[in-house]
């Protein structure tokens, strides 16, 4: 039998949850779920800039989780353990796609419906096409990162997480973050400059 959990599964922890997982409570993994994947998903989607490859990323994230519940310790923040998985994940995902050439031809990014962008219709306002350059020019921008520095960007940045938080999840001191965040701004702020 699983561990003891509330009547209200709601009302448990996450680590009381993945101590329950951890012995084998089922329905601990479905509220851990529940719980966690939109911002799983949005960590993997940040990471490698397409909705189908982070919907990947995040089952995988979820599945690993779930084979390796066991190798999580009570001591440690059961969310920063599963953002580490998923970026881990995600990094793995990048340098098979490189690997493999899955990008699309020329450098271009899929959009969320894994569809080439093409160029904004005739007569858009210059409103519309300069936030369409702009959301471009990041995520090119955001693809010369290294793996490091586009996690810690992502997770500051988009998830609004503090340094110290992000550093459990890369496994790294708080001081490797700010390098990380540091570098990846000079890096962003110098593929960007040429953007209005």
């Amino acid at each position: 039998m699983g561990a003891e959990l509330p009547e209200n599964i709601r009302e448990a922890s996450d680590e009381s949850l993945a101590r329950a997982l951890q012995e084998g409570e089922e329905r601990a993994l479905d509220e851990l779920v529940r719980r966690h994947q939109g911002l799983v998903f949005a960590v993997a989607f940040r990471m490698t800039l397409n909705r189908e490859d982070a919907l990947d990323v995040a089952q995988e994230a979820f599945i690993k989780a779930y084979r390796k519940i066991g190798s999580w310790k009570p001591t440690g923040n059961f969310q920063a353990w599963l953002l580490r998985l998923t970026t881990n994940q995600a990094i793995d995902h990048l340098r098979r796609s490189k690997r493999y050439g899955m990008r699309a031809a020329g450098g271009a990014v899929r959009s969320e419906t894994g569809i080439e962008r093409a160029a904004p219709a005739v007569g858009e306002t210059d409103r519309i096409a300069g936030g369409v350059e702009i959301e471009e020019g990041i995520r090119s921008a955001l693809e010369k990162l290294s793996p490091s520095q586009r996690t810690v960007f992502v997770l500051r940045h988009y998830e609004g997480m503090k340094l110290k938080e992000i550093a459990p999840v890369l496994g790294c001191s708080v001081g490797s973050v700010k390098v990380h965040l540091f570098r990846a701004l000079r890096k962003l702020r110098e593929e960007l400059k040429d953007i209005n």
